[in-house]
């Protein structure tokens, strides 16, 4: 395989033995390797870093679900202990209702705060919405 040298002043002056006897523009005879693209080598290359960081992805989420189950994550439960056989009053919170207006409605003599505390705690939070069952009396 014949190729065009192109020659470099500084690589002419470091290598000037291995020159001797060569002209520019002179074809000369290049070792035969492989010759592959340039950007199909990349395209592999690209290839082979999206196969690796889809694999590690994998492996994190598989790792982070072991891990969830051996610790108990989302094992505990948000809202009351509904196990008890007592019978309970359970209001249905309607728009514009606020734990501050039913606790004041449940509690008129009282601070209406240890009633929202009551609750808050009965009911697994201080946050409502429209339409959730609250649970009045333990």
């Amino acid at each position: 395989m014949k190729q065009n040298l192109q020659f470099n002043p500084v690589l002419n002056e470091q290598y000037r033995s291995n020159l001797k006897g060569l002209s520019p523009g002179q074809e000369v005879d290049a070792p035969a390797g492989d010759s592959k693209n340039i950007s199909e080598g990349s395209s592999n290359y690209f290839q082979r870093r999206f196969f690796v960081g889809l694999l590690l992805i994998i492996i994190g989420a598989l790792f982070w679900t072991a891990i969830s189950l051996v610790v108990g994550v989302g094992e505990k439960q948000v809202g009351a202990d509904l196990t008890s056989d007592a019978p309970r009053e359970i209001y249905i919170v309607a728009p514009g209702d606020t734990l501050w207006s039913i606790a004041s409605a449940i509690d008129t003599d009282g601070d209406p705060r240890d009633t929202i505390d009551r609750l808050a705690d009965l009911n697994g939070g201080s946050s409502i919405y429209i339409g959730q069952r609250l649970i009045l009396s333990s």
